[in-house]
């Protein structure tokens, strides 16, 4: 059965749900709940894996010699790249002109979207609460119970309940600690196993999810909005290339090697377009394959994916210009500065919200700007099945990459490594010994 989990396996049946979808929409549109149940599964597995992997991580960073290197890189590092992410949006936004120009056929396109979600138009503005988004962050962050938020899924919530648990397994005596951390390990492997098995049947998750998201998204709409959705491929590609780079460079291996090893983690990113559903797969591919430090990664990994949303922060950047272009605004410096700032500040208050949902809050950043946004978040929320495939991707290989800039090699792989250089040296001595003595 490993042909299953063969990439050219998992290819074709991305590509004959792109197939179904567009030829067969009927049919396409009835695979959707299969394509559902599947990721159900997925979340299943996912919740007890961030959370033994965040307990677990945490705990044994506070025993140790503590966190504080490690979260000071992650916050410097993560802050540092959205923000390029975000300036990258907002200049991609700038030279192309997605919002201008746009043919005739293509505007009456739009307005037919824009009248067939009319009372979407109407509450979009108020469902962002500009003035309070901050303490409503804080207030959603801790759960009332917990029991509750995994129910619900509320990410969020979950990771700040793991991050509180382990860091007062942390502080407790470290026999007991300990205990509890290997009950911890244990349940990780538990699902780590099961999320192995769901594998098999990914590539016919893959082609319902694919066929039923083709199908549900018109071809007018597509081509109206051609441009930006380009855009939004082209900056995606372009952050994969450059996030491949940093991994080849930082590990010293080839990009092709540095693409090979988050293979399987990017296949499940395109397909699910769920990038919470790939956690294991890139914890997997950056202990094993990459040798990092597990319980760095075990930290680190969860805590990206779930806070740093590059995805979001391109939609926000590039969405905000298109938006102004729409209505013909002009911007100066310090508007581009706000969307700058702004973009970054707006993923972050939205994590744990699901992408659909958290494309509203880019009024959080247009109201202070005065930019009449109720009609392009309309746009944007109608191209999300287009564009989520990509740009889940690119968040993906950006986390990871992040993680590699993060996380230092484990303690295992450079002694081995020391141990290799070692005995090439003993090799090199006892071979020119022996040539002397001949000689």
């Amino acid at each position: 059965m490993k042909w299953l989990k063969s990439i050219w396996t998992i290819l074709g049946s991305i590509v004959a749900g792109v197939l179904l979808g567009l030829y067969r929409p009927e049919l396409a549109l009835k695979l959707v709940p299969y394509g559902e149940l599947y990721l159900s599964f997925l979340k299943m597995c996912v919740i007890p894996i961030m959370v033994t992997a965040i307990v677990s991580s945490v705990g044994r960073l506070f025993m140790s010699s503590g966190p504080n290197n490690i979260l000071i890189r992650m916050i410097l590092i993560s802050t540092a790249s959205m923000l390029i992410v975000s300036a990258l949006g907002l200049i991609t936004g700038l030279l192309a002109n997605p919002g201008t120009d746009i043919p005739p056929s293509s505007k009456a396109v739009l307005g037919t979207v824009l009248l067939d979600t009319e009372s979407a138009s109407a509450t979009a503005p108020e469902s962002v609460n500009t003035g309070s988004s901050l303490m409503e962050f804080v207030f959603k962050l801790i759960p009332e119970n917990i029991f509750i938020a995994l129910g619900q899924g509320n990410n969020l919530q979950i990771l700040f309940f793991s991050v509180v648990t382990g860091i007062a397994l942390g502080t407790i005596s470290a026999r007991g600690g300990d205990q509890f951390l290997s009950m911890t390990d244990l349940l990780f492997k538990v699902f780590q196993r099961v999320i192995s098995w769901s594998m098999y049947l990914l590539p016919f998750g893959l082609l319902c999810i694919m066929a039923g998201q083709v199908a549900s998204t018109g071809m007018g709409l597509m081509l109206a909005m051609f441009k930006f959705i380009g855009l939004i491929h082209a900056m995606s590609v372009i952050l994969m290339i450059v996030s491949g780079c940093v991994i080849a460079f930082k590990l010293k291996i080839s990009f092709i090697q540095s693409l090979s090893g988050l293979k399987d983690s990017l296949i499940i990113a395109f397909g699910t377009q769920y990038s919470i559903a790939t956690m294991p797969s890139v914890l997997d591919a950056l202990r094993e394959r990459f040798k990092l430090d597990a319980d760095s990664v075990n930290l680190v990994v969860p805590l990206s994916v779930v806070v740093c949303r590059y995805s979001m922060v391109m939609i926000y950047s590039l969405g905000l210009v298109f938006i102004a272009q729409l209505y013909g605004v002009q911007l100066g410096w310090q508007d581009l500065l706000v969307m700058l700032i702004g973009a970054v500040l707006a993923s972050v208050a939205g994590a744990g919200v699901p992408g659909i949902v958290s494309i509203s809050m880019i009024g959080m950043i247009a109201t202070p700007l005065h930019l009449p946004h109720s009609a392009g978040v309309i746009l944007l929320m109608a191209i999300i099945p287009v564009i989520n495939p990509i740009i889940t991707t690119a968040n993906i290989h950006l986390n990871s990459a992040a993680a590699v800039l993060i996380i230092d090699k484990s303690r295992e792989e450079d002694k081995s490594v020391e141990q290799r250089r070692i005995g090439e040296r003993s090799e090199g001595g006892i071979a020119f010994g022996s040539s002397s003595a001949t000689g």
